[in-house]
């Protein structure tokens, strides 16, 4: 398949579109299910609804990924 890619304000954009399942990331990063799902459960996290499966698309993935995240703190714990 010919893709085309195009770099603006310093990104890649590419025409293919490409979603990832839990599955998927679970092999890509080496972690169980389990933890991905927490992750798909977020809420700051991109993913979406596709039919039954949570699916999120590769440029948002790269996007999440390039940024640090942190645990929201218990406001009980000091």
């Amino acid at each position: 398949m010919d893709t085309t890619e195009l770099m603006i304000d310093g990104k890649y954009l590419s025409s293919e579109v490409r979603f990832y399942t839990i599955s998927d990331l679970s092999k890509m990063l080496g972690w169980s299910e389990k933890t991905v799902q927490k992750l798909f459960n977020d809420p700051k996290f991109p993913s979406t609804d596709f039919g039954r499966n949570k699916v999120i698309e590769a440029h948002a993935l790269i996007s999440y990924f390039s940024k640090r995240h942190e645990k929201a703190r218990d406001r009980f714990w000091k």
